[in-house]
């Protein structure tokens, strides 16, 4: 439990404590993960790059605040080692 002192009306310290904040999620590239906001339900943002290749970091459609688009892609039943299809979302850069 904590005890916060201030001179504020608790309303002001309060105010937006209930408003849910963005989701995050990270996806892999090749070597490189992303951490992305999700905009819309094909779309996200990138917001970190995680590598430790430094020409990852040169790549524009990594660079935070690009917007990329997810296509799906199916995975081809011969390679899969299960009896089901996975898919995997794949972004492209816009």
């Amino acid at each position: 439990m904590s005890v916060l002192y201030t001179l504020a009306p608790i309303e002001l310290v309060l105010a937006g404590i209930d408003q849910e904040g963005p989701q995050y999620q990270e996806i892999e590239i090749g070597e490189a993960r992303l951490l992305v906001e999700q905009q819309s339900m094909d779309r996200c943002r990138v917001v970190r790059l995680i590598s430790s290749n430094p020409m990852d970091y040169l790549r524009n459609e990594f660079q935070p605040g690009t917007e990329l688009k997810f296509v799906p892609r199916f995975a081809d039943k011969r390679t899969s080692d299960s009896s089901f299809r996975k898919i995997s979302a794949t972004p492209s850069y816009l």
